[in-house]
């Protein structure tokens, strides 16, 4: 027979994936595991067992493969559902141990003419008042990375807006602010985590990426980034024009990182938004993986060169 918890989870799953679930035979004990460590790591918050698994349901059952079930983060979904909720010591908690990361986004972004409290409590209406029919921002976190990390992404995000506001509508870098707004990396220790999480992930989605080329666009990203031919040189081996082989060889890097993005968001099950911060945090892998794969034999081109 199955258990409340079972039940409770079941019944909130979006129907595409319940029956995956309902066949994961270690269901009831993942659930149970994951309420007593929601519960060690926060201490007693008024969302109840079933509420719990029910909200984990909601917002990251259709986005988690049933094995994956017990990597979310149990503490920080608990603390997530009660702050929806609106729960009083949720609140608090949540500002004692995120305050801080909301003050370094703000101070870190550059003039935005608001000050450390105006600019929290902006982010408050965002997080915790609902919008309409729908539940608060804070019910959004799906629990697949830290959500310390999350709060920092969603601060980076209003101060993109509010920048965008101030500047007319101008259209303004969000990489650079991302570089300005978030931690170093050895200040960091949950992007620390991130990156070791999703390490292998983008390693092994960029290898099928590779391998998803065409032998002439393995070879063109060869000359050009192990062999460091120009495009002059690169003409000259295919016998075309340098126009020619500039197009041939943008292809090439657009397909690989067109690829190495459709396959990490199919294995992590994310949207482009989430991808985006992943990529941010394990990018400095790019380089090296890319001239790993690359430190291999010419191929043969099918047709031949030319």
């Amino acid at each position: 027979m199955s258990s409340a918890l079972h039940q409770a989870f079941v019944a909130a799953l979006d129907e595409s994936v319940r029956d995956a679930f309902e066949a994961h035979a270690s269901l009831d004990d993942e659930l149970r595991t994951m309420v007593d460590g929601a519960m060690a790591a926060r201490g007693p918050l008024s969302v109840s067992e079933e509420g719990l698994v029910a909200h984990v349901a909601r917002v990251a059952g259709s986005k988690t493969d049933p094995s994956a079930l017990g990597s979310l983060r149990a503490g920080d979904l608990y603390l997530a559902a009660a702050c929806a909720a609106g729960e009083d010591r949720a609140l608090a908690l949540f500002e004692d141990e995120y305050g801080r990361d909301i003050d370094l986004a703000i101070a870190r972004s550059g003039n935005v003419n608001l000050s450390k409290d105006e600019f929290r409590q902006l982010l408050r209406n965002k997080l915790f008042v609902s919008r309409g029919v729908k539940p608060p921002k804070i019910a959004d976190y799906a629990g697949r990375g830290d959500l310390r990390s999350w709060v920092r992404v969603t601060a980076l995000r209003m101060i993109v807006d509010i920048v965008r506001q101030n500047n007319a509508g101008k259209e303004i870098p969000v990489e650079s602010e991302m570089l300005g707004a978030m931690p170093a990396p050895n200040e960091d220790p949950e992007l620390d985590y991130i990156q070791r999480v999703y390490k292998n992930e983008f390693k092994e989605s960029l290898q099928k990426a590779f391998g998803n080329l065409t032998p002439r666009e393995r070879n063109l990203l060869r000359h050009q980034v192990i062999h460091g031919l120009n495009i002059d040189q690169v003409g000259a081996i295919y016998r075309v024009h340098r126009t020619t082989a500039f197009r041939w060889i943008e292809k090439a890097r657009k397909s690989l990182l067109r690829e190495t993005r459709a396959e990490l968001m199919s294995r992590l099950r994310v949207g482009t938004g989430e991808l985006h911060s992943i990529m941010r945090v394990v990018q400095g892998d790019l380089d090296v993986s890319v001239r790993r794969l690359l430190v291999s034999e010419i191929e043969d081109e099918p047709g031949g060169k030319g």
